[in-house]
């Protein structure tokens, strides 16, 4: 029995070889101007298949969510090797973690000369991959794999749905926290549709159906930091603020002297629970 679910585990190096390969070659083709091709691994071990992001599809990952930023970078030459640690920052909820990586200056016996910059970029994306949110890695990593694997992957039809459920409980989780947040909202000026009106243009979108779970959890984020902290709470009615007013100068007036004629609808016609939503669904 022992040995069987020995045969089942996957050794933690064994990935960790897989990815740093993947990375080495995808910061060598960045340095020389190619094109990167691999934003996913995907490999047997131990009988069982072992998936995730590699360097490219972190980053990838990271510009989808928003706000994530690399804010110090600090490395150390040894003998033989460099010693790089970064600190990434979480900009919509403050929240920060490190990331380290010591890079051999040698490729088996040859010196690699992109030692400094494998070093470098490698403690970047353990910083940053800390501060994904699991449904944006989930997002990006269904996305390359299925792409990888054609339009008939017998595994996307499930996924779908599963993401259909996930995009509910992500849209919960916003309403919820917005609902939190009406009264502090109100009392600095901004109403319920004051933030709806911000949440379509920041995210390019008409109606809550448009938006997917990556952008919902994004805004979960955005709204969590801001009923947590007062300063993010001030900072997030400042991009309210801003954006309301770019939308407001870059509108055309209507300078047609004839009224434009409506349309014969009576005024006490009831919206429609569509309608409803689309003007402020929180």
């Amino acid at each position: 029995m022992a040995e069987e679910k020995k045969d089942e585990m996957v050794p933690v190096t064994a990935e960790y070889d897989v990815v740093d390969q993947v990375d080495d070659q995808a910061i060598v083709e960045l340095m020389t101007g190619q094109t990167i091709q691999d934003y996913v691994y995907s490999f047997k071990q131990g009988g069982r298949t072992v998936e995730g992001l590699t360097l490219a599809g972190i980053n990838e990952a990271a510009n989808r969510r928003g706000g994530i930023q690399v804010e110090e970078i600090n490395y150390e030459e040894r003998d033989n090797s460099w010693i790089a640690t970064a600190k990434a920052i979480d900009t919509i909820t403050g929240s920060s973690r490190f990331g380290a990586y010591e890079q051999p200056k040698m490729t088996g016996s040859r010196p690699d000369p992109f030692a400094f910059t494998k070093a470098i970029h490698k403690a970047q994306r353990n910083a940053i991959k800390q501060l994904i949110p699991v449904p944006v890695i989930r997002e990006v990593l269904n996305f390359y794999l299925n792409r990888k694997a054609g339009s008939g992957n017998s595994a996307a039809q499930p996924q779908a749905q599963l993401s259909s459920g996930n995009i509910v409980q992500a849209q919960k989780a916003a309403f919820a926290i917005a609902n939190n947040l009406a009264e502090p909202l109100e009392k600095k000026g901004i109403t319920k549709e004051d933030l709806w009106n911000y949440i379509k243009r920041k995210y390019s979108v008409e109606s809550r159906n448009d938006m997917s779970e990556m952008q919902w959890t994004q805004l979960s984020a955005e709204l969590k930091a801001a009923e947590t902290t007062p300063q993010l709470l001030n900072d997030l009615c400042e991009r309210i603020k801003q954006l309301t007013t770019a939308a407001q100068e870059s509108e055309v007036p209507v300078t047609d002297e004839e009224p434009e004629e409506k349309p014969s609808t009576s005024p006490e016609e009831p919206k429609t629970e569509a309608e409803q939503s689309d003007k402020t669904p929180f």
